[in-house]
């Protein structure tokens, strides 16, 4: 009797978890999305679930995908996501890319976003290498990944002398990828957020010139608050092409 209590707690857990991914495990992608309001006041009507896995892709948080159910985007997001990726097996080869948020079901308010309302706004983690390895721990650590901090230089602050860094190369391939597959899909860069310190060594890069040259809109100046949070990841907004910026 003792085992049995003691089991049940977490039996019950995992039931409630599994019920939560319901929506998740039967989603089917179909039709178009209509995305209301702004990325700050706004919801998604008939969302398309990113997929969780591809083939050089992840979502970076099982709790956020199934439990928050922070996965969804607007139909032309999805395949601009997916597209994207795909030319990124070819620009970027071997490297495994990790997705973080994008908006809920049905679009609305999210935990620790002031955005991601529409379905028009995805988090991507910034690709990390230490020496040639690109595969790093940090990579995995789920929501926690929004806390952790890169110094100027672009290398992890976990502990002096960790060598864990920002790979800048792959990160500014990824972004052209995303501007080419938007405009694929009659989108465009609304608005892309990195933190400014570490703007320096986005664009010295090959692929940074290129960024520089298209004029993609990366914001030299952000509020102290919004730098700090945004080392770890890039945030894109994406709208139509027949939009004003």
């Amino acid at each position: 009797m003792k085992l049995k209590k003691r089991w049940l707690i977490p039996a019950l857990l995992v039931l409630l978890m599994g019920l939560l991914s319901v929506p998740e495990i039967m989603h089917e992608n179909s039709g178009t999305s209509i995305s209301h309001g702004s990325v700050r006041n706004g919801k998604l009507e008939n969302g398309w679930l990113v997929p969780f896995r591809g083939n050089n892709f992840q979502y970076f948080s099982r709790f956020s995908y199934y439990i928050l159910n922070c996965g969804y985007v607007n139909d032309r997001v999805y395949r601009t996501i997916t597209q994207a990726y795909q030319t990124c097996e070819a620009t970027c080869p071997g490297q495994t890319f990790r997705l973080m948020e994008c908006t809920r079901r049905k679009g609305g308010r999210m935990l620790l976003h002031w955005t991601h309302q529409n379905g028009t706004s995805v988090d991507f983690m910034v690709p990390k290498k230490r020496g040639q390895k690109s595969n790093v721990l940090s990579s995995h650590f789920g929501l926690f990944h929004y806390l952790l901090q890169f110094n100027s230089a672009g290398r992890l602050t976990i502990s002096p002398g960790h060598k864990t860094e920002i790979d800048f190369e792959t990160m500014a391939r990824h972004i052209l990828a995303v501007d080419d597959a938007a405009r694929a899909n009659g989108l465009r860069i609304r608005k892309l957020l990195f933190n400014t310190h570490l703007l320096d060594k986005l664009y010295a890069t090959q692929a940074g010139k290129e960024i520089l040259r298209r004029d993609i809109f990366i914001p030299g100046r952000l509020n102290d608050f919004v730098n700090r949070f945004h080392d770890d990841h890039y945030h894109v907004d994406f709208e139509r092409i027949d939009h004003e910026r």
